[in-house]
């Protein structure tokens, strides 16, 4: 089982990923992908701090939403990855909602650590589509 550890001081309250709609994302993410058994860390920080991010992993010197650093499957219950976003990446992302905007860039930080990913076309059929998958779930809850 997948379990996020969310840190999102960085993000006002009325911004912030409601615990229910944590839960609920973990629990699609669980039912959706099933191999995997460890923690997620995620966390929100300033643009700076993901424009430098970005630049040392990446060699990108540019400002982006998401990072994900993925690590072993084999962890069994251990950290899997992490993930940073950039809270005012997101905002400036977001049409009006948010909340909904840290939702999204948050599923496709998890798809990443595990194992997902869009660079290829056949690799984007997959990905983003679960990526819906997950977030109309959370929203159909009526949770943001």
């Amino acid at each position: 089982m997948i379990k996020i550890d969310l840190e999102q001081t960085l993000v006002p309250m009325e911004s912030r990923i409601s615990d229910r709609a944590l839960e609920l994302l973990a629990h699609q993410i669980n039912e959706n992908i099933q191999d995997f058994d460890g923690l997620i860390s995620a966390r929100f920080v300033n643009d700076s701090e993901i424009r430098k991010l970005n630049r040392m992993y990446r060699k990108n010197d540019t400002v982006t939403d998401v990072l994900s650093f993925g690590y072993s499957k084999e962890q069994n219950g251990r950290l899997l990855g992490d993930i940073v976003i950039s809270f005012e990446q997101a905002c400036r992302q977001a049409d009006g909602d948010v909340e909904l905007e840290l939702i999204d860039l948050l599923t496709h930080g998890v798809l990443h650590v595990l194992g997902h990913d869009h660079e290829r076309p056949e690799d984007a059929k997959l990905m983003f589509p679960l990526q819906d998958k997950i977030i109309n779930y959370v929203v159909s809850q009526k949770v943001l």
